[in-house]
C-alpha cells in the first residue's frame, strides 16, 4: 500500500500544473500516469495557443467572447474566475520554464524548432521542471480503475500496473486530471488511449456528469492512408484550399471566406459541410498553391517529416473528434461534491458551454491545474491520513497467457464506428436510438468475452469506460431537442433558448444506466 497526501491521476498539462502547485505548497504528491509524463497526453499534441485577457483585450471582452462561443450554456462565474486567474497562472507557468508570448487576444507557447509541435516543446519543459520538485514522486505505467471511498470521502485509489499487479494508494486528497474521450470516435486527433476513463471514474464514484452531449470536432484531421491521424494546425497560409471528390472548392460552396475563418469562427459549420461532402467521396486539403517560404515555417514545416508530397498533391482529411465540453462540476479550488475528490483540466464542466472557443482548453488546464493543486494541498493539510481497511495482498502469481486481445481490438473498432455513425458530427433521433441499442449489444458482448493477461485486461477496462462515455453522450444528445454549439441535430436544426437554455445532468444509477435532468443556466 502506497501512501501520500495528494494523489493526482493524469500527467497532461492540468495534472502537471496541479502536481507542481501542490508540491510547492508543501504537500507530498504522487503523480500517477499510464505512460510518459506529459508526452502521453493531448497537451503534447497541441498548437500552444492560450486564450486570455491581455493588455489589448479586457477581461470583460474575454468573458463575453467565451460565452458567445459557448452559446450561453457556460458557468459564468467559472469563466470569470479563469480570466481573472490568467496573470497569476501564466506567471506560475513561466516559473516552470514556459514563458508565453502575448499577442492581441491570446498567448503562444514557444517552439524549439518550426518542425516540432509547440505542445511537445512546452510539455517536455514542464516535465523536466517537475522532476526537480522535492515533494513529488511519479508512479508510471498504472491504470487507475477505482476511487476508494470511506464514509462518503475519497481516501485513495486502486488500479493495475503494466504487469497486471494490483496497485493501491491511500491519499488525503485525490485529483482527477484524466483528460477527455476523443479516441472513442473512429476519426479523432487524440492520443489513442484517451477513451473517457476520467468520466467513468467520476461517475462510478457518484459524481454527476454535465452537458455530455457536446463534443467538438476539428475540421482538418489527416486520414490519408499511411499518415498519422493528427490535426493540421492553423494558421493556414494563403493559397490553402479544401476540395471535394470532384475538385470543387468546399469553402466557396459553404459560404466561408477562407479556411482560417472556418477553423476559428465557423468550426461546426465547416465540419458539417465536410462530412456531407465526404458522402460523395474523399475530401482533401490542397497546399499546392502555397508559396515556398511557408514550408520552412511553423506549422507547415512539421509536414516535411511525413512521407507525403504535400507540395505537389492534395491530402485526405476529415473532421475528427477533438474535445469534450462536458464533465464534472467543481469549485474554484477544484473540489467536487465528494470530500477529498478534486478535478481539473478537460474533465471539468462549465468553462466552454455548448462549444469551446479556440485557445481556452490550454488556458483552463493551466488555471484549473494550478488552483486545484493549491486546493488539494490545503485540504490535505487539514486532514489526518486515511486508514484504509484493505492492506497489501500477497504477491500475485505469474500472469496467465494473454487471451482476448484480437477480439478486444475488433470491439474497439466497432465502438468507434458506433460513436462516429450515431453520435458524430450531425445527429438525429433515429440514429441516436439505434446507437443506444447497438451500444447495449456491444456492452453485452464485451462482458461475455473471456480475457486474461495484463494488456487485454487494460484494454477491456478502457473499453468499459468508453462504452460508459458513449452511453452518456447518446442519452444527453437524445434528450436535447435543438441544435446548439457543437450539437447539430438535423431533426431540430434551430436553437431554442425558450426551452433549452439549460444544462443537462446525468447521474449513474446502474452500469450504463443514467438518471437525466436539466437545470437552468447559472445566472
Amino acid at each position: 500500500m502506497l501512501r501520500t497526501e495528494v494523489a493526482i491521476i493524469g500527467a497532461g498539462l492540468a495534472g502537471v500544473l496541479a502536481a507542481a502547485a501542490a508540491a510547492r505548497s508543501g504537500a507530498q504528491v504522487l503523480l500517477i500516469d499510464r505512460g510518459g509524463m506529459g508526452l502521453g497526453s493531448n497537451s503534447a499534441m497541441s498548437n500552444g495557443n492560450f486564450c486570455g485577457p491581455t493588455s489589448q483585450y479586457t477581461l470583460e471582452e474575454y468573458v463575453a467572447d467565451t460565452i458567445r462561443a459557448g452559446r450561453g450554456l457556460n458557468r459564468v462565474s467559472w469563466v470569470e474566475r479563469v480570466g481573472q486567474e490568467v496573470p497569476a497562472s501564466f506567471a506560475f507557468l513561466a516559473e516552470m520554464g514556459v514563458k508565453l508570448a502575448p499577442y492581441s487576444n491570446y498567448y503562444l507557447a514557444p517552439t524549439p524548432k518550426p518542425d516540432v509541435f509547440r505542445g511537445a516543446g512546452f510539455m517536455a519543459t514542464l516535465a523536466a521542471s517537475l522532476r526537480a520538485e522535492k515533494n513529488l514522486e511519479r508512479l508510471g505505467g498504472v491504470q487507475v480503475r477505482r476511487i476508494v471511498m470511506d464514509g462518503g470521502r475519497a481516501t485513495g485509489l486502486e488500479g493495475l500496473d503494466a504487469g497486471g499487479r494490483a496497485v493501491r494508494v491511500a491519499a488525503k486528497a485525490v485529483v482527477l486530471a484524466a483528460g477527455g474521450a476523443g479516441a472513442v470516435y473512429a476519426v479523432n486527433d487524440n492520443m489513442k488511449a484517451i477513451m473517457g476513463q476520467g468520466y467513468a471514474l467520476a461517475a462510478q464514484a457518484g459524481l454527476p456528469l454535465w452537458d455530455m452531449e457536446f463534443v467538438q470536432f476539428y475540421p482538418l484531421v489527416l486520414v490519408e492512408p499511411g499518415l498519422p491521424k493528427v490535426m493540421l494546425y492553423p494558421r493556414y497560409p494563403q493559397g490553402t484550399r479544401l476540395i471535394n471528390a470532384a475538385g470543387q472548392d468546399i469553402l466557396a460552396r459553404s459560404g466561408i471566406a477562407d479556411v482560417n475563418q472556418g477553423i476559428i469562427e465557423l468550426r461546426d459549420r465547416l465540419s458539417a459541410a465536410m462530412a456531407r461532402e465526404a458522402a460523395a467521396g474523399p475530401v482533401r486539403v490542397d497546399f499546392t498553391g502555397v508559396a515556398e517560404e511557408h514550408w520552412s515555417q511553423y506549422p507547415l514545416a512539421m509536414l516535411n517529416k511525413m512521407r507525403f508530397d504535400f507540395r505537389q498533391k492534395p491530402v485526405a482529411v476529415m473532421p475528427g473528434a477533438h474535445f469534450c465540453m462536458g464533465g464534472v462540476q467543481a469549485g474554484p479550488d477544484g473540489a467536487t461534491d465528494i470530500p477529498g475528490l478534486f478535478a481539473c483540466g478537460e474533465m471539468l464542466w462549465g468553462m466552454h458551454g455548448a462549444n469551446r472557443r479556440g485557445g481556452n482548453a490550454l488556458t483552463e488546464c493551466v488555471v484549473s491545474g494550478r488552483l486545484t493543486g493549491l486546493g488539494a494541498a490545503a485540504y490535505a493539510g487539514d486532514r489526518d491520513a486515511p486508514q484504509p481497511a484493505q492492506e497489501d495482498s500477497a504477491p500475485l502469481a505469474a500472469q496467465p497467457a494473454e487471451r482476448g486481445g484480437a477480439e478486444l481490438r475488433a470491439l474497439r473498432q466497432r465502438l468507434r464506428e458506433i460513436a462516429w455513425q450515431r453520435a458524430g458530427i450531425e445527429r438525429r433521433e433515429e440514429d441516436l436510438a439505434l446507437g443506444q441499442s447497438e451500444l447495449a449489444a456491444w456492452q453485452e458482448e464485451l462482458a461475455r468475452l473471456p480475457v486474461s493477461g495484463p494488456r487485454p485486461q487494460w484494454l477491456r477496462w478502457d473499453l468499459e469506460c468508453a462504452g460508459l462515455f458513449l452511453s452518456a453522450v447518446l442519452s444527453a444528445s437524445q434528450a436535447r431537442q435543438e441544435t446548439r454549439g457543437a450539437l447539430l441535430r438535423t431533426d431540430y436544426p434551430e436553437a431554442d433558448d425558450g426551452a433549452w437554455l439549460k444544462n443537462s445532468r446525468l447521474v449513474l444509477v446502474s452500469e450504463g444506466g443514467w438518471s437525466l435532468s436539466h437545470h437552468p443556466v447559472e445566472g
